[in-house]
């Protein structure tokens, strides 16, 4: 499902806190929309907050990146990079570490966060990448033990606003 790389030469007081001080009012305390990544290389999709609720799909990629784009207790509402939207456990997601590179395109990965620096590799769409940090618009990742800088704008796993819609549940099919 997803392709190879070329080389090429939270605190708690009532609840958790934001880094600005801010605490959301969301079961975990936490800001939606906000980044995961799935825990297993297994994990089913539902069309509802409960294991009563149909698998409509199951994930076959551990430390894939999701988006949360909303939250019960137990149970969060996810986007995927697809475009697909579907309710997971909480217990099958863990702190965002990953990122995607762009379906239909490949995403030249720099020594230094600069259009100009020498290029290190050449990944391909879809190359599941270990991320390490983001900053003033690149992005600084590692793939098959190389490491180097992309850009942040067209990674899956870094967009500060919600990538998906939430769907609707009074809307007719």
């Amino acid at each position: 499902m997803f392709a190879a790389l070329t080389v090429l030469g939270a605190g708690f007081v009532t609840g958790p806190v934001h880094a600005e001080g801010e605490v959301f009012d969301t079961p975990s305390g936490l800001q939606v929309p906000r980044w995961a990544m799935l825990r297993r290389n297994e994990v089913n999709a539902r069309n509802g907050p409960s294991k009563d609720n149909s698998v409509v799909w199951v994930y076959h990629k551990a430390s894939l990146p999701v988006q949360i784009i909303s939250e019960t207790r137990d149970w969060r509402l996810i986007c995927d990079s697809e475009g697909a939207v579907a309710w997971i456990s909480r217990t099958m997601l863990q702190a965002p570490k990953t990122v995607l590179s762009p379906a239909g395109q490949k995403l030249k990965m720099r020594q230094k966060p600069d259009e100009e620096a020498d290029i290190k590799a050449i990944l391909k769409p879809r190359v599941l990448a270990s991320l390490d940090k983001c900053k003033d618009g690149w992005c600084r990742i590692s793939v098959s033990g190389q490491t180097g800088w992309v850009p942040q704008a067209p990674l899956w796993g870094t967009q500060t606003t919600a990538a998906c819609k939430r769907p609707d549940p009074f809307a007719s099919k």
